[in-house]
């Protein structure tokens, strides 16, 4: 039996890179200032939340697969300690587990994401209104596409890397859904409701949703319990 960790994130403006500082722009543009400073708190909170769970965890041998990670040897580990660098809580995570132990695995296809890159980049450039719209009709004609892309590479990385009797951590976005996905001899336990993150994710930008936000929001900042089966150091 294979074991995988299954981590949902919410992401927080380092782990963009250099697009954060458009796409924080472009949410605050969404989002009133109020609505989104709240977001960011309870972003902070949650990544505080997942922090606290790995704490004294023998993590040893575990394999780690990142959203975005399209490398792995000392390459995806300077990957990883300088999005750290920049404040990334996430990848201040998986820094801390690899130093202790844990193995940085390519989880994502480059193709991918540099696609992924471009269409976001096109989308929060400052252009003409003519421009503006075609870069929104490209990126919502090929988003969902190039999504389940993702997530069959990402699914078939799992597969291929994880041996019996091993475990893995699965740090990855809202919006990926690969669960349904893969094989089933790999028992998946997750920290938090990847379906409950994908909720708060995709609705505290609309004020109808403000008490089901709160209360989603309630949730994932809550503590994260210890797996059956897991061992402290």
């Amino acid at each position: 039996m294979r074991r995988l960790i299954y981590v949902p994130i919410i992401h927080s403006g380092p782990d963009s890179g250099t697009l954060a500082a458009g796409i924080e722009e472009r949410a605050e543009s969404v989002v009133s200032s109020g609505n989104w400073q709240r977001h960011k708190e309870v972003v902070g909170l949650y990544w505080q939340a997942i922090a606290s769970y790995w704490e004294g965890k023998n993590v040893s041998g575990f394999k780690i697969f990142q959203d975005g990670m399209p490398v792995d040897g000392l390459i995806g580990k300077n990957m990883v300690r300088d999005l750290a660098a920049q404040g990334s809580i996430n990848h201040t995570i998986v820094a801390q587990l690899l130093e202790r132990g844990a193995q940085l695995v390519k989880t994502e296809d480059p193709k991918l994401l540099k696609e992924e890159y471009l269409l976001t980049s096109a989308l929060i450039q400052r252009k003409s209104l003519p421009g503006t719209l075609l870069a929104l009709l490209r990126y919502r004609w090929r988003k969902d596409r190039l999504l389940k892309a993702r997530d069959s590479s990402i699914i078939k990385s799992i597969s291929a890397s994880l041996a019996d009797g091993e475990t893995g951590v699965c740090f990855l976005g809202a919006s990926h859904q690969i669960l349904p996905g893969l094989p089933k001899d790999i028992e998946v336990m997750t920290l938090k409701d990847p379906e409950k993150v994908r909720a708060y994710s995709q609705k505290f930008t609309g004020k109808k949703w403000e008490d089901e936000v709160n209360r989603l929001g309630s949730y994932l900042t809550a503590p994260i319990k210890t797996i059956a089966g897991e061992t402290n150091e």
